[in-house]
């Protein structure tokens, strides 16, 4: 008796940390001033923009230094555009979220923004 629930409880652990785990992707903000108001992805190359991700944190920004979880992401390679106050919009491609579950934004990524 004891060799079959020692197997059933390993297997549980697995698909429980399989499900929680495998569906959390987070982004960070790694610039040294910059908030945004929007951060949208979509699938690499189509402009599809998913939902503004920017409403999944509780002030509904994305500060500088901070983490903003995303949700109805899965794996792939997105093209990411994020959104500042004043309106300037950048985009970054070729995110891959395809084996990662975070990615990052730096200042060298605002270098081609557009107001």
């Amino acid at each position: 008796m004891r060799i079959s629930v020692v197997p059933l409880a390993f297997i549980g652990s697995l698909v429980i940390s399989g499900a929680f785990g495998a569906e959390r992707y987070v982004a960070f903000n790694d610039t040294t001033s910059t908030v945004f108001t929007g951060v949208y992805l979509a699938p690499q190359g189509t402009g599809n923009w998913g939902p503004n991700q920017a409403l999944n944190d509780k002030d509904k920004v994305w500060d500088y230094s901070e983490r903003l979880t995303l949700r109805g992401v899965s794996h792939g390679l997105y093209d990411l555009k994020i959104v500042d106050r004043s309106g300037r919009a950048c985009v970054k491609h070729g995110v891959d979220l395809r084996k990662d579950t975070t990615f990052d934004i730096r200042d060298a990524d605002l270098q081609d923004c557009k107001p």
